[in-house]
C-alpha cells in the first residue's frame, strides 16, 4: 500500500496543530494556506470523527474563542525495538507518549518461530493490560538496531523473515506493520521534531552508526532487499581493503571500515599486538578514544582522520545522488573541533567546499529510542490520513 498523504491539507493541518499545541481556524488557514471555506469543511470532518476537539479560551481582549486541538487518545500505536539482547514493546498515544511497556530477552538461539510467538504474545498482552481494543491501534512500528543487525540478524532473521514477521502481526492485529532500521527511523522522527530541516542527509557515528536521506519529510530509497531493509547501506569506501563484512559479503564497506571494533583492531595490528597496546585498548570506550585524539595522541588522531575521510566519501555519494540542503551530523565525535576540521579538510579536497555551510551538528534530543518505532504508524497512518478504516461506524 502507498502511504503517501491521502489529503495534503489534512496532513498540514494536523502537523501544524501538533506543533503549536492548538490553534484557531484563522491562524490555521493562514499557515497551511487554504481558504476559510476549505478549512471549515476539513475541520468539520475531523471534528465529526473525533480526531479534533474544540477547546474554549479567552483571548487578550477578553473575547471567547475556540481552539482546535488534536484528540491524542483517539488512536494508539505500538512500537517494537529489537536490540542485541532484548526486545522492547511500547504502547503510545498519538502524541507518542508512552502509556505502557514490556521487555523480553532475545534468548531463542536462532529459532525465529519461537521469537515471533513471544513477540505476538507480548504485543497482545500490552494491549490487554492497557484495555486498548485492536481497532484502536493504528499499526505496529518495528525498528531493528545496528547491534542486532551485526550480531544476531543472520541467525534469527533470514532473507524472507521480515515479510513473515509483518504478515504475522497484520494477521493477528489487523493493522499495518512498518519495519525500519534504527537510523532511518530516527531520521524520520528528526524530520518531524525539527520541521525546519526539509531535505537532509543524516549521518550518525559512534557506538551506533548509519545514514539516511529525508526529502520533503519522507525517507528516500525505501529498502527492497534484506540488507537495505535493515538500513545497512554498505557503500564501498576502501576498494583495496582486505576487511570482509559478514552482512554485505563485500570488502571495504563503510559500515565495517568505520566500526570502532575495526579501528581498534587496525591499531593493534600496526603495533604487532604488543601486550601494552592490547591492554590499553581492551576495555577502552569510544568516548575515551576521542578524548585521547583531542589531547594530541598521534595514533588516535590518525584513526580519526581515516574515519573523517570515509564519512566525506559517504557524503560525496549522497550529494552526487541527490543534492541536499543540509547535512545533519549526530554523535559525540562531531562535537570534536578536531574531527570536524578533518572532515572539512577532506570535503575541500574532494571539491565539496560548499557543503561546509550545510553542516549542522545535532544536539541529541532527549527521547527514548523506542519512540522512533511507535512513531512509524503515527507518521504513515495518522499524519498521512490513512486512518479511515480505523474509524468507528
Amino acid at each position: 500500500m502507498d502511504f503517501k498523504s491521502q489529503n495534503k491539507n489534512i496532513t498540514n493541518l494536523l502537523k501544524f496543530i501538533n506543533q503549536c499545541g492548538g490553534s484557531n481556524k484563522l491562524e490555521i488557514a493562514e499557515n497551511i494556506m487554504v481558504s476559510p471555506a476549505a478549512l471549515t469543511k476539513i475541520s468539520k470532518k475531523l471534528l465529526g470523527d473525533n480526531i479534533l476537539v474544540e477547546k474554549k479560551y479567552i483571548d487578550e481582549n477578553n473575547r471567547k474563542k475556540n481552539l482546535l486541538v488534536i484528540n491524542y487518545e483517539r488512536f494508539y500505536s505500538m512500537g517494537v525495538l529489537i536490540e542485541e539482547n532484548f526486545t522492547k514493546v511500547i504502547l503510545t498515544n498519538l502524541k507518542n507518549d508512552i502509556l505502557g511497556e514490556l521487555k523480553f530477552k532475545n534468548n531463542y538461539n536462532g529459532d525465529f518461530d519461537e521469537y515471533l510467538k513471544a513477540l505476538l504474545e507480548f504485543i497482545e498482552k500490552l494491549a490487554k493490560e492497557n484495555k486498548v481494543l485492536p481497532e484502536k491501534i493504528l499499526g505496529v512500528g518495528v525498528v531493528v538496531t545496528n547491534e542486532f543487525i551485526v550480531k544476531k540478524s543472520l541467525d534469527l532473521f533470514k532473507e524472507d523473515r521480515f515479510l513473515t514477521l509483518k504478515k504475522s502481526i497484520m494477521d493477528k492485529f489487523s493493522g499495518y506493520v512498518f519495519v525500519e532500521t534504527e537510523i532511518r527511523a530516527e531520521a524520520l522522527y528528526e524530520a518531524f521534531l525539527a520541521p525546519e530541516y526539509k531535505d537532509f542527509f543524516l549521518v550518525k557515528y559512534g557506538e551506533k552508526r548509519g545514514s539516511a536521506i529525508i526529502i520533503d519529510n519522507k525517507l528516500v530509497n525505501p529498502a527492497i532487499s534484506h540488507y537495505r531493509s535493515m538500513g545497512t547501506r554498505h557503500f564501498i569506501v576502501e576498494p583495496n581493503s582486505d576487511i570482509y563484512c559478514e552482512i554485505c559479503k563485500k570488502k571495504g564497506c563503510f559500515d565495517t571500515m568505520v566500526s570502532p571494533k575495526n579501528i581498534f583492531e587496525e591499531i593493534l595490528k600496526e603495533n604487532n599486538y604488543s601486550n601494552r597496546i592490547v591492554e590499553m585498548y581492551k576495555n577502552m570506550s569510544f568516548e575515551e578514544f576521542i578524548k585521547r585524539a583531542e589531547s594530541g595522541e598521534i595514533t588516535e588522531c590518525k584513526a580519526l582522520r581515516k574515519v573523517a575521510r570515509y564519512i566525506a566519501i559517504l557524503m560525496i555519494n549522497h550529494n552526487n545522488l541527490l543534492p541536499l540542503d543540509t547535512f545533519l551530523l549526530s554523535g559525540r565525535v562531531f562535537k570534536s573541533s578536531l574531527f570536524l576540521s578533518y572532515l572539512k579538510m577532506y570535503l575541500q579536497e574532494f571539491q565539496l567546499g560548499e557543503v561546509h555551510e550545510k553542516l549542522i551538528v545535532l544536539d541529541k534530543y532527549i527521547f527514548r529510542e523506542e519512540l522512533v518505532a511507535s512513531f512509524l504508524p503515527i507518521n504513515y497512518i495518522f499524519y498521512n490520513y490513512h486512518f479511515q478504516d480505523n474509524l468507528e461506524e
